[in-house]
């Protein structure tokens, strides 16, 4: 039993221990969009890119837009394994994070993410804040340092015109809901740092995939017929 709790105890210091380790070659993280030119009521699809020469196991991106103009509506991630975490969303702006069980190498598209236009209006997209989330060779759980951030706008212009039908692609993994959360925040209630969330959510995940190998670790060594 002694030694079962000094294990979780030793799981919980790794996942939270979140030391920043520098990337060994250039990363840089940036903003596309393939079209820029929209009606009312269309969808606009902008990627988040990223080149890392170190394999990843999450990451967490921030979009400021205009309320006003887009409205976002889902992201996605084309990397196979590499889950969406819901985070409450406040209005203007978009706040991401996509976590993975294992090392996944990252070089090009690492988010598709959605917005329907409002109305007319000439308006950007813009990526505020990017991280990139590794596991380090003592096995904590670590945000990558010394990531450069590349192009972070794209510019919209939206006319009042009501568009027509789109033929869109189709939606890469599970999306995930980027609707803006309804709720009043409680002005006396103390918030954490912006993308602090993403990143306890990266934790979180991998917290999960610790404790249930050490569950059949445990299992199978119970299994084992007694000498």
């Amino acid at each position: 039993m002694k030694s079962i709790t000094a294990t979780l105890i030793a799981i919980f210091i790794t996942i939270f221990s979140a030391f920043k380790v520098n990337a060994q070659a250039p990363e840089t993280i940036w903003l596309t969009g393939a079209l820029t030119a929209f009606k009312t009521g269309e969808t606009v699809i902008v990627n988040v890119n990223a080149l890392s020469a170190t394999p990843i196991q999450g990451f967490n991106f921030q979009i400021r837009y205009d309320p006003a103009c887009v409205t976002p509506v889902t992201a996605t991630s084309p990397i196979s394994g590499m889950n969406g975490l819901f985070l409450p969303q406040n209005s203007g702006l978009v706040d991401a994070s996509f976590a993975s069980s294992a090392p996944q190498t990252v070089n090009g598209i690492i988010a598709e993410v959605r917005f329907t236009t409002l109305g007319g209006c000439q308006t950007e997209l813009t990526l505020e804040k990017a991280d990139l989330a590794i596991r380090n060779e003592a096995g904590f759980a670590a945000p990558l340092g010394g990531i450069s951030l590349g192009s972070n706008k794209v510019s919209l212009t939206i006319d009042s015109a009501q568009g027509a039908a789109q033929e869109l692609p189709a939606v890469s993994g599970a999306p995930l809901s980027l609707a803006p959360n309804t709720i009043a925040a409680t002005p006396a209630s103390p918030s954490l740092p912006k993308g602090t969330l993403g990143l306890v959510g990266i934790l979180g995940i991998i917290l999960v995939v610790g404790i249930f190998i050490l569950f059949r670790q445990l299992r199978g060594a119970n299994n084992q017929p007694k000498r």
